[in-house]
């Protein structure tokens, strides 16, 4: 490997610049990193209590009798999710029914969820009979139940028009039914995490359709859980996009530091004045 070297001194100068300006780039990437973790805590704070208390501050509450939930509004009820919808396991398939995208279906799997929203690559096609129930529908929460990783259980998304029909492997489960929209945030809340702790252990990580339907959430009335979903939808747009151009402003000082590097070692900028 062969490198230009510049004189000792010029050396002395470039490093010393150098290690200036990198500092201050990774100082201001920790400080917008540590940003985006503050508002990762906002969003789930703020889906946390709205779904757990309301949107109503002035709301009488009970106590829902359940010690790591506290008090909830006293109209609304606490119900485990087996009486609310139905939790499917998803389509199990041999690699022999692995096709090529034109000769097969698409089956969603958990790298196809992605910071909560469905991410349609590194597709899996199949070639096999698909039950009905194992295509997806409009509404339905898409849940990693299965994975080699325990911080990716319980990773979720809901599924829009344009995901419709497809089907899903076995390490996922679909949650399905008519109050999803406001279901959908309490799995991305911090009830969930909380419950969650009970199945995921060092050995076994995974999550069960016996555990799924066991887990409790308050549910309010159906026009109360419309109201919940679009206000959190509307918040949460705000916070994810402020989010997305933090990144991208880390992104951009990550790229101007390695060009700084690359600029300053191989002659493109002068910094002999520095010596």
């Amino acid at each position: 490997m062969q490198l230009t070297v510049p004189p000792s001194e010029e050396q002395c100068a470039i490093l010393s610049h150098l290690d200036h300006e990198t500092a201050r780039i990774d100082a201001l990437v920790e400080k917008k990193t540590r940003f985006i973790e503050l508002l990762r805590e906002k969003r789930q704070a703020l889906i946390t209590h709205a779904v757990t208390k309301g949107l109503d501050p002035s709301v009488k509450m009970k106590d829902s009798g359940v010690e790591w939930l506290g008090a909830v509004p006293e109209h609304w009820e606490l119900k485990p999710l087996k009486y609310i919808g139905s939790a499917i396991i998803g389509l199990t398939y041999s690699p022999d029914d692995v096709v090529d995208e034109t000769d097969g279906s698409l089956v969603l799997r958990s790298s196809n969820i992605q910071d909560g929203r469905l991410f349609l690559g590194d597709n899996v096609y199949v070639s096999t009979k698909i039950p009905n129930d194992l295509l997806t529908r409009e509404g339905d929460i898409l849940i990693c139940s299965r994975n080699g990783s325990r911080a990716l259980i319980g990773k979720n998304a809901l599924i829009d028009k344009s995901a419709v029909g497809h089907s899903f492997g076995a390490f996922t489960t679909v949650f399905r039914s008519d109050a999803n929209q406001f279901v959908y945030h309490v799995l991305n809340s911090a009830l969930f995490k909380f419950q969650s702790g009970r199945f995921l252990t060092t050995t076994i990580n995974q999550l069960t359709t016996e555990t799924l339907n066991s887990f409790e959430i308050p549910l309010p009335p159906p026009d109360e859980q419309h109201r919940i979903s679009d206000w959190l939808n509307n918040r949460l747009s705000s916070l994810d996009s402020l989010s997305a151009r933090t990144e991208f402003s880390i992104k951009l000082l990550k790229e101007r530091r390695a060009a700084l590097i690359t600029a300053a070692v191989t002659g493109q900028i002068d910094l002999r004045e520095a010596v």
